[in-house]
């Protein structure tokens, strides 16, 4: 009787981003996320590399197409209490989600200026993302009672 081989598993491709942040770093295709519209004010910017953060519920986005430009993400579910993004059926279908479970929500964090530990998110325009299929959309939410600089504090992050 003759065994089966085993069926090879192709390895994700890698390849070299620079980040004026982090230097050179080696980026697996699977850690790409692809936003087909770009971010808001960055429409140009469309492939950008999901990087896991020092705390739990943060990360860096980091553009695979401008080396200096990166986001500070952070779940807002884990910073903001009753923090809640409804998603319209368009935006899921942009997404090609098919399970809850493989969408993660971020909030863009801008950083402090000299002197200042107070960073804001941006709970109105979340980054929502498909982990699974690797797509990304920033969305705009309706009013509601997070806004666009919600105060949190720097040593929360790093």
């Amino acid at each position: 009787m003759t065994l089966p081989l085993p069926v090879e598993q192709a390895m994700p491709a890698r390849r070299v981003l620079r980040s004026e942040l982090f230097g050179t770093l080696d980026i697996s295709d699977n850690d790409l996320i692809e936003f087909g519209e770009g971010l808001l004010g960055f429409p140009e910017c469309r492939t950008w590399a999901l990087l896991r953060g020092t705390k739990d519920g943060a990360a860096w986005l980091q553009s695979a197409d401008h080396s200096a430009l990166v986001f500070l993400l952070v779940d807002p579910f884990v910073f903001f209490e009753g923090y809640s993004a409804e998603l319209s059926d368009g935006e899921l279908r942009r997404l090609q989600a098919k399970d809850a479970a493989d969408i993660a929500v971020f909030a863009i964090v801008t950083l402090p200026g000299p002197g200042d530990t107070v960073c804001t998110a941006n709970l109105q325009g979340p980054v929502v993302m498909n982990l699974a299929a690797r797509r990304g959309v920033q969305v705009v939410l309706g009013e509601g009672p997070f806004g666009i600089r919600s105060p949190i504090p720097l040593e929360a992050l790093m």
